[in-house]
């Protein structure tokens, strides 16, 4: 039931992100204005991820997600009153606070639930379900024109039913949860590169979530061809990351990350120049160019967690979560300055960059820290970017 909650707030969700930027490139909205708007969902998954803690411990996972999953429904029934960047970027960042309460209300139960030797299999199969949704969602784009109002009813219908399974479920919600404490010290100590890493990797997802749909609008991509895209770099996400991160379970993960980020610049540099006008190509470019990029924080989440002790996995993932969600910020406002003064393709030299630092500081670090040796390294657990991740703990008496 839990599972199917996530299933329909996700297929609303992916619908929204992705109708909001084909939306704003049609209302002909400059590309600061949406780089602006867009980051304000990841301010505002930011301000959700720190504040949503203290709602789940006072009224309960329930609760909270019925009031959250109620007002990201009518944010996106809002954005039709008024479309200009102003209005679009507060209902944007109201967006993200709900999503990242509901992220950690889904991700705390499932943890806390979940017997020790199921929890991998029932978190990959929520990672699953997630961009799944996420990639159906984009396929819903093509049931209506972009410029009318029923894709916005189908999304916050869509959020409202996400509701419903969550609301009838006869179990019991996990015993009360405690707020764990983060340090960026402590991270730095742990591991430079992780920090590194996930901070390109927050830079290159809020660049490429947050302009995608108004990259394929300024090239004159129609809205039907942008979702069919946006599905299949979702697709390559959830395809490749179970390959990657099952081989860097097997060999130093800085070698996997150094590669993966190489291959991810290079397909973003090669979708850059537009070298080919083959669709068949350049979908499986997309494909693969989406499995290396939404790859890349779970595994420094793994790579992280090699170094600590069982204890401080949590407060790990809550610094790692909160340097994504900071990039990530940041990211979709760079992208829009590079988009403004070189033209609609600098998304993509920017994801390249991103990638390419990644790799050189990988390699650089790999000359001064020998790699963890087994039985110390933790074994790989998917991570879609933008998760909450972790920040709930079960509480212990």
């Amino acid at each position: 039931m839990l599972l199917m909650s996530v299933g329909l707030l996700m297929l609303g969700i992916g619908l929204q992100n992705t109708l909001l930027g084909v939306r704003a490139g049609l209302e002909s909205f400059s590309s600061l204005e949406v780089g602006s708007l867009m980051a304000c969902y990841f301010i505002g998954f930011l301000a959700g991820s720190l504040l949503s803690p203290y709602y789940v411990s006072n009224v309960g996972h329930i609760r909270t997600f019925s009031a959250l999953a109620s007002l990201a429904s009518c944010a996106a029934l809002l954005h039709l009153l008024k479309v200009d960047p102003v209005s679009w970027g507060v209902l944007r960042f109201i967006t993200g606070f709900c999503i990242a309460g509901l992220y950690l209300v889904v991700e705390s139960w499932l943890n806390g639930r979940a017997e020790k030797e199921f929890r991998g299999v029932l978190l990959s199969a929520y990672f699953f379900v997630n961009l799944g949704g996420v990639a159906l969602g984009q396929l819903l784009l093509q049931t209506d024109d972009p410029k009318s109002f029923e894709l916005f009813i189908y999304a916050s219908v869509l959020v409202s039913l996400a509701i419903l399974p969550v609301a009838l479920m006869r179990t019991e919600a996990p015993a009360p949860t405690r707020t764990v404490n983060f340090s960026f010290t402590n991270l730095t100590r742990i591991s430079h590169y992780a920090l590194v890493g996930t901070a390109m990797a927050g830079i290159a997802n809020g660049a490429f979530w947050g302009l995608a749909p108004l990259y394929g609008v300024q090239i004159g991509a129609s809205p039907d061809e942008i979702a069919v895209a946006m599905t299949i770099i979702i697709l390559g996400g959830a395809a490749l990351q179970l390959p990657l991160g099952r081989l860097s379970d097997i060999i130093d993960r800085r070698i996997v990350m150094s590669v993966a980020n190489a291959l991810l610049g290079l397909m973003a540099a090669l979708i850059a120049i537009g070298f080919s006008t083959n669709n068949t190509l350049m979908l499986t470019l997309a494909f693969i160019f989406g499995g290396l990029l939404l790859t890349q924080y779970g595994l420094c989440i793994a790579h992280a967690n090699d170094f600590v002790a069982d204890g401080d996995y949590v407060q790990l993932a809550s610094a790692l979560l909160l340097v994504f969600g900071a990039c990530a910020a940041i990211g979709p406002v760079i992208g829009a300055v590079f988009m403004t003064k070189f033209g609609p393709r600098a998304i993509f030299w920017l994801i390249s960059v991103a990638a390419f630092t990644s790799t050189f500081y990988a390699l650089w670090r790999m000359s001064q820290r020998h790699p963890v040796e087994a039985p110390g390294a933790q074994d790989f657990a998917p991570s879609a970017a933008g998760l909450s991740g972790a920040i709930l703990a079960p509480n212990q008496a």
